[in-house]
């Protein structure tokens, strides 16, 4: 058997695909779907697969749970089919060789670089078993789910799979008729399957046979993702959907060109003040400092003379400096995650290969790094990075090109834009600590530089009653029992003498809850 491996490289695909513009590419999961056995493989339309050019990229990424059977079920496809050539993207060609050493004579690396002319011609051909051609996808917008959620029913790919913990996703066919017929599902939002594949690599072979499983049965279903994650998804399913940028507007049609935009930040900044200003508590005059210095990078930043807002707080632990990155990210953007880094976590010698990725080469290069990963998490364009006294040379370094820039190169050459974005970072340095540390080039570069004190005494009663008031609600309506605040105000009241509003929040929930109990027992 001398098969060959044409090795390509991502950025020139569309090359690669014209120097074959006669063959059909096709993912090994579309071949697994017509043939799901060893044995199906001779029943498989050999006009059809002889023809083809099948990627195996998915298989270099399998955890190794099946390497045995995609061995063999390899070998079967060679022997049965003559003239079936496979590709792999270049990023995993090692790790699949490392996987199956013995199953190709010859490595073509070729078209790593493409400088021939186009040897194709039109000769695709169809086949009847399966749908084979490129699946439909539409785009949307993140600022309109709510409205198409409201007018149509939309499910995430996740539905499909009957367990989705941390190790396995398990799927059956059965699952995916009760959820297309009982639901009459016709929209599927893939963009959380795009998420995990930022995790899990090793989950992407068993996605796409998901894919092709529901497509082939129920033609009409229309697979969604939003518009941020359209270029990601290509590079994990490169030959899987049609390249195409069709909208799905708040209206559930299908359009060519695109829905309203997202709402600027400076029509919205008096909305983010206003609740801040409500939710912090205490620390006034950073918050009027903030307020001004937040509506000057709105406008900055609508110029184009401002990419990112960045905001230095230190103070002691537990005094509002996370809360307040939590509360700006919760107030802008709701329903996503806030991207926390903490510093803290690294060791001293990795600290910027945790945070952006290895080099190509090292071991893990491939996984990325902690902020990468959690940006392609969450649409939120709030950064906390905590614990920053523990940062090295290398990483001001990289928040030199990022606050000035706005954007950093990666290790893998790709560049991420972070225009729009606030990160606050934290620490419990003193201020003596803080010049002495942080370099005057990246000093120059903070927008705010604020100490958070402790607060009064009137700040911290205030913050009391308030967190008595919401637990005591709470707890009614969860319960129907109703906690007297009077009773425990002289308790509540004796919590000034502490400083650390984490403390505090617990304390107050030690005496709310006892003060709970002892209800109970009355009845």
């Amino acid at each position: 058997m001398n098969k060959v491996l044409y090795v390509f490289d991502f950025e020139k695909l569309d090359d690669f695909k014209l120097q074959f513009a006669s063959r059909n590419f096709v993912s090994i999961a579309l071949i697994f779907n017509l043939a799901p056995t060893i044995d199906d493989i001779d029943d498989l339309d050999g006009a059809f697969i002889e023809n083809c050019i099948i990627d195996i990229t998915a298989l270099a990424l399998e955890n190794g749970y099946y390497k045995l059977f995609i061995e063999r079920y390899l070998y079967a496809l060679i022997e049965r089919f003559e003239s079936v050539e496979f590709s792999i993207n270049s990023i995993t060609k090692g790790a699949f060789l490392g996987k199956f050493p013995y199953i190709f004579d010859e490595i073509n690396e070729e078209y790593l670089v493409i400088d021939g002319e186009n040897i194709g011609g039109e000769n695709v051909i169809s086949i009847d078993k399966i749908n084979i051609s490129p699946i439909p996808l539409l785009l949307y917008r993140q600022s309109l789910l709510e409205k198409l959620l409201e007018k149509y029913q939309i499910v995430s790919i996740g539905s499909f799979f009957a367990g989705t913990d941390s190790i396995n996703y398990k799927f059956n066919g059965e699952v995916i008729e009760d959820i297309l017929t009982e639901q009459d599902v016709h929209y599927i939002d893939i963009t959380q399957m795009v998420h995990t594949f930022a995790l899990r690599k090793d989950l992407i072979l068993a996605f796409e046979i998901v894919l092709r499983q529901i497509q082939n049965k129920k033609q009409d279903i229309q697979f969604l993702i939003c518009e941020d994650m359209a270029e990601e998804l290509k590079k994990y399913l490169p030959f899987t959907f049609k390249n195409n940028k069709e909208f799905f507007d708040s209206k559930g049609e299908e359009e060519t060109g695109g829905c309203e935009s997202e709402l600027s930040l400076d029509s919205i900044v008096p909305e983010i003040i206003k609740n801040l200003t409500f939710q912090l508590k205490g620390h006034e005059d950073f918050k009027k400092d903030f307020s001004f210095n937040l509506k000057k990078f709105a406008l900055l930043n609508k110029m184009k003379q401002r990419k990112i807002f960045s905001v230095f707080l230190t103070g002691e632990s537990g005094i509002g400096k996370t809360e307040f990155a939590k509360i700006l990210s919760e107030i802008m953007y709701p329903s996503q995650a806030l991207i926390k880094i903490n510093f803290g976590n690294y060791s001293n010698e990795g600290v910027l290969n945790s945070l952006i990725g290895s080099p190509l080469g090292y071991i893990g290069s491939e996984e990325g790094g902690e902020l990468i990963n959690k940006m392609k998490l969450s649409k939120s364009k709030v950064i906390l990075i905590d614990e920053f006294e523990k940062a090295t040379p290398s990483v001001f370094h990289f928040f030199y090109e990022l606050l000035e820039d706005g954007k950093f190169t990666d290790r893998h050459g790709t560049e991420h834009n972070l225009n729009g974005y606030i990160i606050v970072f934290t620490s419990n340095m003193s201020k003596e600590r803080y010049l002495k540390l942080v370099p005057d080039p990246l000093k120059s570069r903070f927008d705010m530089v604020y100490r958070f004190v402790e607060l009064s005494s009137e700040e911290k009663i205030r913050f009391i009653n308030e967190s008595a008031k919401a637990l005591v609600t709470k707890i009614y309506e969860n319960t129907s029992i109703e906690v007297q605040i009077d009773n425990i105000s002289c308790k509540l009241n004796l919590l000034i003498k502490y400083n650390n509003l984490r403390s505090i929040k617990r304390k107050v929930e030690d005496i709310v809850i006892e003060e709970y109990y002892k209800e109970i027992d009355k009845k």
